[in-house]
């Protein structure tokens, strides 16, 4: 029922006066108490609500009125119902926070009808305001007991209702207000009395209407508890049982039946089934009413009633307890454990086996771990991720320390190793191949020194094909590496003094060429004069004989190293494979290598050995001439110099002390040398070998600052044969 504001505004309250007071008293007793059986007849709250803004508005004839109830969830005063308002819909979704001091929350905190003026009182809810309502406003308390001593109780009892940010009502049964919009000076004592009584009346129809609707859901959720609970027992398979105190079943499930209640036409057999297995449950739950603990857990053996076999059970008994925690039953669990005890004694069987196969498996394992400690390499078993399972105690040292006393070098190292061969395992384990065969560089623990290792690494595989292991054996290549080192340079001395030999066969045969071409002219010239004719004969031994000895010497001019075969050569891996050689002599000098090697250089057709005594003896010569720590920086790269054939330049240069200008200019000669043990051969050898694949060597050099040679060789060269080398003149 809606009203605009200047109708709102027309409306007076009802007045009693004359000789019509006892009538109009009697019609409100008799509206009163229409109205209080409807609200009784009415199960609803919202109803009931209703009917009593009805009866005031259009019964009593007042403009306006709401009822807000108390909701305590959200501390605060809930508009539910209204009428005469423009709008009674947008009025019900009105809450009023009963902490915010808001006028018109004062009625429910004091507990006795309160006027609201909203010209003198502006409230800060905007529910109240003049726009809305008439000026003032009558809030009258609804109790939830008729009673007047309610309301006194009310106020000896009244303490404040909020704790921390909320009030919490204590002992008052207030459940909200009844606002009335209304006259203060028009309304008189008998009709304020008679809203007091009706709202006590609305207080007490709320009251039952919400314990109803109270009871009802309780009633529902009760309901739909024991929906969950017997759901719950006919989902379960195993045996549940509920019994009172006197050890009578109250609630089973379907496999309890077929265990405990039988059908009244069962057979004789099942009978007596049942009725054993209600002899032994009992005894069960007369045993478990002494027990001492809460949860009691035993074992019970039942009779099968269909197959007459024995049947094992794990009882699991718990107690019932009712709202005030008062034993009231118990709910026993029955798990089927026949299946598990014959599971329990094969399993002690196979237990007894099993400790035989490890102890065998002991004693394999520790020949196993002898073999493998005396290996004289180092030996790891890990598994396909690369977790170590087994390793000899040389392993150890590499791959794992757990001394107490390592340092972080050491540890560091010991991290560096483990993560090179796991990165090799995986690897392994991404080929199709079982096995692997590879050099890696790992690091020693002790010393920090690069240990080059050969690594062999095998799988292990199962009856059905999968790896369970990866077994590696290194081999430690250091000693090798030094004796080829020792090899080479031993090569390279060789080479130099065949190449010395060589240079004196050279320079005697020189010599000696020289007075023979003489003799043999003279000879030619004797021979063709006619007074020889008598010597012809000997002239003609001597002739032949000179021409034998200047075969000799051309011969010796015709001297050449031993040459290797001809082929496509790798500069950079040439290059890797000469520091091999001399790495562990540059650690222990101080001296690092600095590798500018470039990429997709293209192969050069010359001799792999030779190529190898030049640079093997330009990077010896670089160590030579540093004193101390220092840098030894070797550089390929595409020679761009205009040249009708593609070249490569190799350059090596060391931070040494350099060369003066004057040594510079004889470097190469034989048999000069600025130490004082040189043989002077070195690089005269050197220079010798990179023309014969014609190329050219070049030497810049800064008193000290170092040195650098650069070598030129030509991608394809035609100076190189098959079988040999060119002749020298």
């Amino acid at each position: 029922m809606s009203h605009s504001p200047t109708e709102l505004a027309s409306h007076a309250p009802p007045t009693v006066s004359g000789d019509d007071g006892s009538e109009v008293r009697t019609r409100q007793y008799e509206l009163l108490l229409d109205t209080t059986t409807q609200m009784l007849v009415t199960a609803k709250l919202h109803e009931r609500l209703l009917l009593a803004l009805e009866a005031i508005t259009t019964g009593l004839g007042y403009p306006q009125a709401a009822i807000a109830l108390v909701d305590e969830r959200r501390s605060s005063l809930c508009v539910r119902a209204a009428f005469g308002f423009p709008n009674d819909d947008e009025v019900t979704r009105v809450e009023i926070p009963l902490d915010s001091g808001a006028p018109c929350s004062k009625v429910f905190h004091e507990g006795h009808p309160v006027w609201l003026s909203l010209r003198e009182d502006k409230s800060s809810c905007l529910f109240f305001d003049e726009r809305v309502w008439q000026p003032h406003v009558l809030a009258l308390p609804l109790f939830g007991k008729e009673a007047a001593s309610e309301r006194a109780e009310f106020e000896l009892t009244r303490k404040p209702r909020f704790q921390d940010r909320y009030w919490v009502p204590e002992s008052t049964s207030c459940l909200g207000a009844l606002y009335i919009s209304t006259e203060q000076s028009t309304i008189e004592p008998a009709a304020l009395d008679y809203l007091v009584r009706f709202a006590e009346l609305v207080g007490i129809a709320a009251a039952g209407a919400i314990r109803s609707e109270r009871l009802r859901a309780a009633v529902s959720k009760l309901q739909r508890e024991r929906q969950w609970v017997e759901s719950i027992m006919k989902s379960v398979a195993d045996p549940i049982v509920l019994t009172n105190l006197d050890n009578e079943i109250l609630l089973q499930n379907r496999r309890a039946e077929e265990l405990f209640s039988g059908s009244e036409n069962a057979s004789e057999g099942k009978r007596r089934a049942l009725e054993m297995n209600d002899l032994l449950f009992s005894a069960y739950l007369s045993s478990a009413a002494f027990s001492t603990t809460e949860v009691l857990q035993r074992d019970i053996t039942l009779v099968d009633p269909l197959e007459g076999s024995d049947i094992h059970f794990e009882v699991i008994s718990t107690p019932a307890l009712n709202a005030r925690g008062e034993r009231i039953g118990l709910v026993s669990i029955f798990r089927d454990v026949t299946d598990l005890r014959e599971a329990n004694e094969e399993l002690a069987r196979n237990f007894i086996k099993l400790s035989q196969a490890e102890s065998e498996a002991r004693r394999e394992r520790d020949r196993l771990d002898l073999i493998i400690e005396n290996v004289g390499h180092p030996v790891a078993v890990c598994d396909a991720s690369g977790n170590f399972i087994l390793f000899n105690r040389r392993a150890e040292l590499l791959f794992q320390r757990d001394d107490a006393d390592v340092t972080s070098a050491s540890a560091a190292a010991v991290r560096a190793n483990s993560v090179k061969l796991t990165s090799f395992i995986s690897t392994l384990a991404s080929a199709s191949e079982t096995g692997r065969q590879a050099e890696i560089e790992l690091i020693d623990p002790e010393t920090s020194e690069t240990l080059p290792m050969e690594i062999t690494a095998g799988e292990v595989l199962d009856a059905k094909g999968q790896v369970t292991a990866v077994v590696s054996i290194l081999h430690d290549l250091t000693e090798i590496r030094e004796l080829e080192r020792r090899r080479v340079e031993q090569q390279l001395f060789e080479s130099e003094k065949l190449a010395a030999v060589g240079r004196l066969a050279a320079s005697i045969a020189h010599e000696v060429n020289n007075p023979l071409e003489a003799i043999k002219n003279s000879l030619y010239l004797m021979q063709s004069n006619r007074a020889a004719e008598k010597n012809a004969r000997f002239l003609d031994i001597a002739r032949k004989e000179t021409e034998r000895v200047s075969h000799i010497i051309r011969q010796m001019l015709g001297f050449a190293r031993r040459a290797g075969e001809v082929g496509q050569v790798d500069v950079n891996q040439l290059l890797e494979e000469t520091l091999v050689l001399v790495d562990k002599k540059m650690r222990q000098s101080g001296i690092r290598i600095v590798r500018e090697l470039a990429e997709h250089l293209p192969s050069v057709r010359a001799r792999a050995d030779q190529l190898r005594q030049v640079f093997l003896n330009l990077i010896l010569n670089a160590q030579q001439s540093i004193a101390g720590g220092g840098i030894i920086r070797i550089t390929t790269s595409r020679y761009d110099e205009q040249s009708l054939q593609p070249s490569i330049s190799i350059q090596i240069s060391d931070s040494g002390v350099g060369i003066s200008e004057e040594d510079v200019t004889r470097i190469f000669e034989p048999f000069f040398s600025t130490r004082k043990r040189g043989t002077g051969l070195g690089l005269w050898v050197t220079q010798d070998i990179v023309r014969q694949h014609g190329g050219r060597i070049e030497v810049t050099s800064e008193r000290g600052r170092g040195t650098t040679f650069t070598i030129i060789l030509l991608v394809d060269s035609s100076m190189l044969e098959e079988g040999g080398e060119h002749n020298r003149s």
